[in-house]
């Protein structure tokens, strides 16, 4: 049996991990542990009708061996922990900001770049939330011509931000957030970087092209929106080559996205789903193409990839066996 941990089991995407291992059948398949926060620590945690009792992350974790560990605790947890489980013989499927930049780290959306698992590297980044459900539908349309430049704004949920940050949503506090994001919009974020981009535009910007292998010219816009889940993004894409509408529909169309052709995707309806949703397609020019797009950030843009990439990292395994 396989043995897997889960780094971060209490947040929003630890615990959307969990929903989506259950719905793939994959919990009677391994061995799970869950490690969490101190203040956790002892507590149960039903899963089906199994009991698990949640654990703080200490140096005897190290010494249980687990094949795989997922990392949804953030940048420092994952900095301070994921190379010491490596060490220790574990592979690791990290959420976090941590290592996306390093070269010899892959950036991974399965429906795009599964090859770069194959030689099963020790970490394996997720990408952020609101570059995966981007970089599916521009990888689609990469099959019909270069593109040029992309400029994208993202309407994204407080969820994205953690379950602090959407308590200040329930509550109208602002305790996460300097304001009270109720009634509000936030026109940035994380913090305002040297080339003038925030934190948020700049992850983007510089994943889209790395999960792609591209070096489109990408101009982001990211927006804090008062919703619980899903993020939006209207997005503007200018090709090298004239493109014909009913070849991008067809691009479009395929398993793991929805195109809409006279509905809105509401965020309502998207969030508890894997899929990602266009609508407003829209043929400005020959050449210059624009949609909206809408997926579950804790799903299609979190827990719904890092499943996907253990699963097919499960199948190598057994492939090269």
């Amino acid at each position: 049996m396989i043995n897997v941990a889960i780094v971060g089991a209490t947040g929003l995407v630890g615990e959307t991990i969990i929903k989506v291992l259950e719905e793939e059948g994959l919990i009677k398949k391994i061995r799970l542990t869950l490690f969490a926060s101190d203040n956790s620590h002892g507590k149960l945690l039903t899963i089906g009708k199994i009991d698990y009792r949640l654990t703080s992350l200490n140096e005897d974790a190290l010494r249980q061996k687990f094949d795989y560990v997922f990392f949804s605790a953030g940048d420092e947890v994952s900095k301070e922990w994921a190379k010491k489980f490596v060490k220790s013989g574990s592979i690791v499927i990290d959420n976090s900001n941590a290592f996306r930049r390093e070269k010899t780290v892959p950036l991974v959306v399965p429906e795009i770049n599964c090859e770069n698992i194959e030689n099963t590297p020790k970490i394996i980044s997720n990408p952020n939330c609101s570059t995966i459900q981007l970089a599916v539908v521009v990888h689609r349309l990469l099959e019909i011509s270069d593109i040029n430049k992309i400029i994208v704004s993202s309407y994204q949920s407080v969820s994205g931000a953690g379950r602090p940050a959407l308590s200040d949503l329930v509550l109208g506090t602002n305790k996460f957030f300097d304001v009270k994001i109720q009634n509000n919009i936030i026109a940035q974020i994380g913090g305002v970087e040297e080339n003038g981009f925030c934190t948020e535009e700049n992850k983007i910007m510089f994943e889209l092209n790395k999960i792609l292998g591209t070096k489109i010219n990408i101009l982001a816009t990211t927006v804090r929106v008062p919703i619980p889940y899903c993020h939006g993004e209207s997005v503007y894409i200018k090709f090298k080559n004239k493109v014909d509408i009913n070849l991008i529909k067809s691009a479009l169309r395929c398993s793991h996205i929805t195109l809409l052709e006279d509905e809105i995707a509401f965020p309502s309806i998207v969030a508890g789903t894997n899929q990602t949703y266009i609508c407003r397609l829209r043929l400005v020019k020959e050449k210059e193409l624009m949609l909206f797009i809408v997926a579950d950030n804790l799903r299609r843009g979190a827990a719904y990839n890092a499943v996907e990439t253990f699963k097919r990292l499960i199948k190598f395994e057994i492939k090269n066996k």
